[in-house]
């Protein structure tokens, strides 16, 4: 691996010429696919023909227009309904694998953008140090920011193994984790690739996993995604909340879509890639704050099929309403510039990605903004209508009551079925007298999909960070960590005289060593 010095030669030369070929390939290879732009002219010209319309007759037969927008969320709630009942039909299957030998394994990269993850950096070096893959095959890239000052000090303060090297990107751009991917994406060794998150802790053994993986899967298959889960999910009310999203999500809803070999709205880590499939279609787009979701149905748009990897990478929930708020919002702004970039050309969509790859991007990305964002609204008409004349309204063939059943049974029945049975798949079972919660849940992500909707409009390619570091669990963790690291950087300033015999003298590979922190603690 190239060493620190030359890596510091390359960013001085020729870092900011790398940071713009990775900032234009996609606006440059294929520039209808890419988030820069909020709206084409073609859709500005389609929300004007629309919306005035709407607008005027809301003024001049207000009843007429609720019906019509009620009859619209109904379907636009049927389309969630529909995914859900579906995902509950599916029956899981474990892709078939092939065993390689440490020689036969292909070098794999793993990139780890980091930007302010000083607080879980001793967890991270622990993680990645805990993975079970041969150390001359494994290609590892801590990717920070050059403006990242107390990133750049943290590392430095650390003694890094010789198979983990630091990419530094130069700050031009928007400042996103996908510009910071495809800059780092330039230097990779490996024929596949992963990210992590800084707070990841992943299956020591899901690299060896998922080049036996892709070994066995047709040339087709571009992306393996491990399931995702958090290791403070009893930690507060909105961890536990988070951990049924992700059960319902990883346990029910992926593989239904993986089962069918359709687009899968990928999870912001621990999605492996065939390195040739991932540049062909233009790698991450770096003004999309959700470029996992973006970056599953662009594969499919190229041909490429995504898989299920039964592996699981743990990861730490947001345990504040602040700190949820702002990582919800940014994920629903990104579904919502991820539905507007693949609305633009819906035919070439369906010629592209098929019917697998329209209900996607309608049925569960659209549909899944669209309904939190209309939840709270038909609540309060179907309120109203309710309470019409003092009278509670229960005619079933009145449009709100319709809707009612619709929503009411429908929706939250069976949002809180699959969010049960992702529990049972996932083992958290202990968890199930919180969903009945799971109303109250959903007016909260109404609540972050309005606030995804005016970020969209006042500043699109904001990124606003989720701070990690925050749960108990991360805090004990790093302080058991972080006497490791900082003694290996006091004898690395201040070497002492060994005085041991030299049998006696401990080996790089000792457990204490950083390159193989406890195993409890990875």
């Amino acid at each position: 691996m190239p060493g620190p010095l030359f890596l510091a030669a390359i960013f001085h030369a020729w870092g900011k010429d790398l940071a713009a070929e990775a900032l234009s390939v996609l606006r440059t290879r294929f520039p209808q696919l890419t988030a820069e732009r909020t709206l084409s002219p073609q859709q500005k010209r389609l929300c004007l023909f629309l919306g005035i319309p709407f607008l005027a007759l809301s003024l001049i037969a207000p009843v007429t227009t609720w019906l019509a927008a009620s009859a619209l969320a109904t379907i636009i709630f049927a389309f969630v309904i529909l995914t859900r009942l579906l995902g509950l039909r599916t029956r899981q299957r474990r892709p078939l694998r092939i065993p390689l030998s440490d020689a036969a394994l292909p070098v794999y990269t793993v990139l780890v953008p980091l930007y302010r993850e000083t607080a879980v950096i001793d967890q991270l070096l622990a993680a990645l140090s805990a993975l079970d893959y041969p150390r001359d095959k494994l290609d590892a890239k801590l990717v920070i920011e050059a403006s990242d000052q107390s990133m750049i000090e943290a590392l430095q303060r650390r003694i890094l193994p010789p198979w983990l090297e630091v990419i530094t990107v130069p700050d031009i751009g928007p400042r996103t984790k996908p510009k910071a991917l495809t800059y780092a994406l330039q230097f990779a060794r490996g024929d596949y690739v992963t990210v992590f998150d800084a707070e990841d802790i992943p299956d020591p053994r899901q690299l060896r996993l998922a080049a036996e993986t892709f070994a066995a899967a047709p040339a087709s298959v571009a992306c393996l995604q491990a399931r995702l889960g958090w290791y403070n999910a009893q930690e507060s009310f909105f961890s536990r909340m988070l951990a049924l999203d992700y059960a319902a999500h990883f346990e029910v809803i992926l593989p239904w879509l993986s089962t069918h070999g359709w687009p899968l709205p990928l999870g912001g880590t621990s999605n492996h890639f065939r390195v040739e499939a991932l540049k062909t279609a233009g790698g991450w787009d770096p003004c999309n704050v959700t470029e996992d979701a973006d970056l599953g149905l662009r594969l499919a748009r190229f041909g490429w099929r995504a898989l299920m990897l039964p592996s699981y990478t743990m990861e730490e929930a947001c345990i504040s309403w602040r700190a949820w708020k702002a990582q919800r919002a940014r994920w629903l702004k990104g579904w919502l510039q991820t539905w507007l970039v693949h609305t633009r050309a819906l035919g070439q969509l369906r010629k592209q990605g098929g019917l697998g790859a329209c209900f996607v991007l309608h049925g569960i990305i659209g549909a899944g903004v669209l309904s939190a964002l209309l939840h709270p609204i038909c609540l309060a008409v179907l309120v109203c209508s309710a309470l019409h004349d003092g009278a509670l309204t229960l005619n079933p063939q009145h449009p709100f009551t319709l809707f009612a059943l619709i929503v009411l049974a429908g929706g939250y029945g069976l949002g809180i079925i699959t969010a049960a049975v992702g529990l049972h798949r996932s083992g958290q079972r202990h968890l199930t007298p919180w969903l009945a919660l799971l109303p109250v849940y959903w007016l909260m992500i109404s609540a972050a999909a309005w606030l995804a909707v005016w970020d969209l409009l006042r500043r699109p390619h904001h990124w606003r960070k989720t701070t990690h570091g925050l749960s108990r669990h991360s805090r004990a963790r790093n302080r058991a960590l972080a006497g490791l690291w900082a003694r290996d950087y006091r004898n690395r300033l201040h070497p002492t005289p060994q005085t041991h015999p030299a049998s006696q003298r401990p080996t790089g590979n000792s457990q204490n060593s950083p390159a193989s922190p406890p195993k409890h603690l990875g």
